[in-house]
């Protein structure tokens, strides 16, 4: 399968929450519907008294858990990089792993969520709507001919960019069309205000 990337759309309000609780960016990232919280109850009467003192719990779902608005029953929007990230990061930053902000958000630059490396990650990051409004600014700026200008199958391949099967055509047109799904997207997060969670593994 080999490493993959992509961005999830996220709301500030999400990325406040996954902050606060990171043993749940996980589900996040990987479930498409939400599913309410339960939470335990205590009969009354003899058999309240019976599971007091047995390690034996009853849950139910929680009533009053009301479903955010975010979360819905299809799938969260998220543009799928592919291996098409690495040459990206390249286009971007001319370099392997470096760059400046916001020309490095597909790799680095953005706030932690939660342990990547225990989720199966090797990088989970959220970008806040600010940086969002960077990061599409900064796309929006970049023509096809300075994409083609900064094109260099070569140095690539020297930096060992990720998947090291560069050549002059074929795989300069798998990014650029990787460019404009990302820069579509990145501009969609854009005009609502979104933020954004990017994952690299």
């Amino acid at each position: 399968m080999g490493m993959t990337a992509g961005m999830y759309r996220a709301s500030d309000t999400e990325i406040q929450k996954l902050r606060a609780d990171p043993h749940t960016v996980g589900a996040f990232i990987e479930s498409s519907s939400w599913a309410p919280p339960v939470r335990q109850v205590r009969p009354k009467g003899i058999l309240g008294w019976l599971l007091k003192i047995s390690p034996i719990t009853i849950e139910e779902v929680d009533p009053t858990a009301v479903e955010p608005p975010d979360y819905q029953e299809h799938e969260r929007p998220h543009c799928d990089l592919d291996k098409a990230w690495h040459g990206l990061h390249f286009l971007l930053t001319g370099t392997a792993w470096e760059g400046e902000e916001p020309a490095c958000y597909l790799v680095r630059g953005g706030e932690e969520l939660g342990d990547a490396e225990e989720l199966g990650y090797s990088v989970i990051q959220a970008l806040s709507p600010a940086r969002v409004q960077q990061f599409a600014a900064l796309l929006n700026s970049l023509s096809r001919e300075e994409l083609a200008r900064r094109y260099d199958p070569q140095t690539m391949t020297t930096l060992k960019i990720y998947p090291e099967i560069w050549t002059r055509d074929t795989s300069y047109t798998y990014l650029t069309d990787a460019f404009d799904e990302l820069r579509t997207f990145v501009n969609a997060l854009a005009d609502r205000g979104d933020a954004a969670i990017v994952y690299l593994g």
